[in-house]
């Protein structure tokens, strides 16, 4: 049953404890310390272990819960969406790519182990996550093979990946066009993939709780992208390195409409839903009042 939303929601606990949940199954699907060859084990355990709010698999547990399911039924699938997100952490910050010594206020994983390693590190995670995603319990039968095909495509070519290839085209003199194509497929792709995964594995109806929590999560990943653009215009005009953002093609202004329409959009997707959605509304509102 959905609550309403005039009844307060304590998101700050629901996230404290979801992402307590989330990282100790995270943990325990790393390689253990002493693992050879040790420094790929130590270098996985260091992009994992830095810190990181885990938006994206509490967002996959919530996604659980508003289908009708636990936030137990999609663990594997949350695990997952976080290793697979950290792996393209590790390859964006190669110097090839932004060229970041820093991330969490920890050196990258490039920067204390090399870029070879980087590599190395960024590929383990990332088929780490699909093993962890092949032990999802079946409550369907094929649901395994549909969560694997989920996230393939999302990461993939037609997903994160091409998002990524166009952000490094574009990134000094982007249109609009761009701008639309990298927030959907280097963001919003695996925000959707998160939900959708969650929803899934909790074996929620395609027509109802898939496709409803695909929507809020597309919102979701363009609204969040855009908020990140606002906050990071300062940083990247004094750094000087130019950077993506859908504010070379609009005024702040604009930015921030634009953010609060996805948003507003996003939650209205929520309706209808059979299970608990308050903490999916909540977190849309949290993540938009970072430029209020």
């Amino acid at each position: 049953m959905n609550k309403s939303p005039l009844t307060p929601f304590a998101l700050e606990a629901y996230l404290a404890d979801r992402k307590r949940d989330v990282e100790e199954h995270l943990f325990a699907s790393l390689p253990a310390a002493e693992t050879q060859p040790a420094i790929l084990a130590e270098a996985m355990r260091h992009a994992v272990l830095s810190g990181g709010k885990r938006l994206r698999p509490i967002l996959c547990l919530a996604a659980a819960e508003a289908a009708g399911g636990s936030a137990a039924d999609a663990c594997c699938a949350a695990t997952a969406v976080e290793l697979l997100h950290t792996y393209t952490l590790v390859h964006d910050d190669l110097p090839c790519m932004d060229n970041d010594l820093l991330r969490r206020g920890q050196p990258t994983v490039h920067a204390r182990y090399g870029e070879a390693v980087a590599v190395l590190t960024g590929d383990a995670l990332q088929t780490l996550a699909f093993e962890v995603l092949a032990s999802t319990p079946e409550r369907r039968t094929g649901t395994v093979a549909r969560l694997v095909k989920e996230l393939a495509a999302a990461a993939g070519a037609a997903g994160v990946i091409a998002g990524q290839v166009e952000d490094i085209r574009y990134a000094a003199a982007p249109t609009r066009a761009v701008i639309d194509f990298v927030f959907q497929h280097k963001t919003a792709d695996l925000f959707k993939a998160a939900c959708r995964l969650g929803a899934i594995a909790a074996g929620g109806d395609d027509d109802t709780a898939v496709d409803r929590l695909a929507r809020f999560a597309d919102g979701l990943g363009f609204a969040f992208q855009i908020v990140d653009d606002l906050l990071d215009a300062q940083e990247a005009l004094a750094d000087g390195t130019p950077e993506l953002s859908c504010l070379a093609v609009m005024p702040a202004d604009a930015a921030r409409d634009w953010a609060r329409s996805l948003t507003a959009q996003a939650v209205d997707a929520l309706d209808g839903l059979p299970g608990e959605t308050a903490p999916l509304a909540a977190l849309a509102d949290r993540l938009l009042t970072r430029i209020i």
